[in-house]
């Protein structure tokens, strides 16, 4: 049983109603390593809609947070005098419109790419109209008790002057502000600096510490379900105390579930404030939405994935591919059990079938009966030797039956994606068909050299099209001592410096009659 059932049949159990929440502090580029969170609980969602729980998504945007640092992109100048102040009130880092926004527009833009409904929650908006109100309020009125829980749990003492919300100054900064005195709802602080003020609690004037924050939004959001990262696993951590300190803004935690993060191969987990990230844009610009999908379904959120753009994601694509073609040969009719009601191998098929439909943009099931039938390693073979879409659908109307009238939208759409991965940084290089520098003789028998110049004599006879170029093939082989399969290595080297690659003649027309014959002519 997939994983997403298991949380919705427990979610059941405890009401036909919940509010599964998600969130993130919108500070960078949000990577594919936060698309974990948002679509682990997207796949709750739809876990309990299969089985007629009410379930609504809500997307957190942590805006009341304080710019933190400069980070690495951005300009230090500029940047350097926002630090300590409410992203929510930053400019945008293009000069059009809000920071948060900056980044979390191109984000919700792929997560309704990839079928996500979800609500908004602005965090510093929930401030300045007063939904945090009545949860400071408790807060302040409760401090001592929250001081003494979040020492214990957290094993880490705060001062006796501990307070438990962070006011903003007269800059509309939080950071190194101390307050010394409360007469609800105004605080007073003292600066670093010395500085003193007052500011209206209110009236939005700041935001609670992060792990009354956490809590005090299970209350008024009615949270039920909330997937976090590993960092707020760990005892004493911000989940656990968030256990201890739901009951005192009037609530019950919701049920959680730890998820492990994305490493990007070779640079490790990705962090936006390091640069280590492939943002899910970024992503959904050379894959379909359902790989980006499967990248999530496939794993159980308690392991970490190890992510490579390069030929992992190839190699996934196709994975998603033979599962695809699996699901409607054989898994479509599978008869979904609870657990108690099915043996391990109905378990497994089951698990197997709802990787699948959950990884599609739709809701539920899927609007197609059948697979492409069409690899992603083909494909990208094919995006390099067919620059048109045009000859593009004529290989694969003889290699696999497409209609080049009506093809598949799904072929189309894969098409413009892989073109996009093989003019990108991230496309691997050992997929990458490039045509040599340079030719030695030095590398090639004296039988390869004289295939070779055999070969080179007869382009210069040949039509540049893939019909000519292939008899001649043929026939430099027939007039040479060379096997056919040791004269197709001996080009592919000549060409390519490697033992095998796409079809010679397609792979010729792509690569240039100039270039070709430029190459060929070092021979001699």
């Amino acid at each position: 049983m997939h994983w997403a059932d298991v949380i919705a049949e427990r979610l059941a159990a405890q009401g036909d109603s919940h509010v599964v929440a998600t969130g993130i502090t919108p500070s960078g580029p949000i990577h594919v390593g936060n698309m974990r969170e948002v679509l682990t609980a997207d796949l709750v969602v739809r876990a309990c809609e299969r089985i007629g729980v009410d379930a609504e998504l809500i997307y957190i945007a942590d805006t009341a947070d304080p710019l933190r640092k400069v980070y690495p992109f951005l300009n230090e100048q500029e940047y350097g005098q926002h630090v300590g102040k409410a992203l929510a009130t930053l400019p945008s880092p293009d000069g059009d419109g809000s920071y948060p926004d900056y980044f979390l527009t191109p984000f919700f833009s792929a997560l309704d790419d990839l079928g996500v409904e979800y609500r908004v929650v602005d965090v510093h908006a929930a401030y300045l109209e007063g939904k945090y109100t009545e949860s400071v309020k408790t807060a302040i009125d409760n401090r001592v008790k929250i001081r003494d829980i979040i020492s214990e749990v957290s094993q880490r003492p705060l001062e006796d002057d501990w307070f438990p919300y962070k006011p903003t100054d007269d800059e509309g900064k939080m950071h190194g502000i101390k307050v010394t005195n409360c007469d609800w709802p105004w605080v007073e602080w003292v600066s670093e600096d010395g500085r003193t003020g007052r500011t209206n609690i209110e009236k939005g004037g700041g935001k609670l510490p992060w792990r009354l924050d956490w809590a005090a939004r299970w209350d008024w959001l009615d949270i039920t379900f909330e997937a976090y990262g590993k960092d707020h696993s760990a005892a004493g951590g911000s989940w656990d105390t968030g256990q201890h300190l739901a009951p005192i803004f009037g609530s019950d935690p919701p049920m959680g579930m730890m998820y492990e993060w994305i490493y990007l191969k070779g640079k490790g987990a990705m962090a936006s404030s390091k640069g280590n990230t492939v943002s899910g844009k970024e992503l959904l610009d050379i894959v379909p939405p359902e790989i980006m999908r499967y990248l999530i379904t496939r794993v159980k959120p308690s392991k970490h994935i190890d992510f490579d753009p390069g030929e992992g994601l190839i190699s996934l694509a196709d994975e998603y591919e033979r599962l695809e073609q699996r699901y409607h040969t054989k898994l479509s009719e599978i008869v979904h059990k609870n657990l108690g009601e099915s043996s391990r191998k109905e378990q497994q098929l089951i698990d197997e079938a709802r990787k699948f439909e959950l990884a599609q943009g739709i809701r539920s099931g899927t609007v197609y009966d059948s697979s492409l039938g069409i690899s992603f390693s083909h494909l990208s073979t094919l995006c390099q030797i067919k620059s048109r879409n045009e000859d593009l659908l004529a290989s694969l109307a003889v290699t696999h039956g497409v209609d080049v009238n009506h093809p598949d939208k799904r072929l189309i759409d894969r098409v413009k994606r892989m073109r996009n991965w093989v003019d990108s940084e991230w496309f691997p290089n050992d997929a990458r068909i490039q045509l040599a520098d340079s030719i030695n003789s030095a590398d090639f028998t004296s039988n390869e050299l004289e295939f070779l110049h055999i070969f080179s004599q007869m382009l210069a006879n040949s039509e540049w099209v893939e019909d000519s170029l292939l008899a001649t093939i043929r026939e430099a082989i027939s007039n040479s001592t060379l096997e056919p399969r040791q004269a197709f290595t001996t080009l592919y080297q000549a060409l390519l410096k490697r033992d095998r690659g796409p079809k010679l003649a397609a792979l010729l027309v792509e690569l240039g009659e100039d270039n070709v014959r430029s190459l060929l002519d070092q021979l001699n």
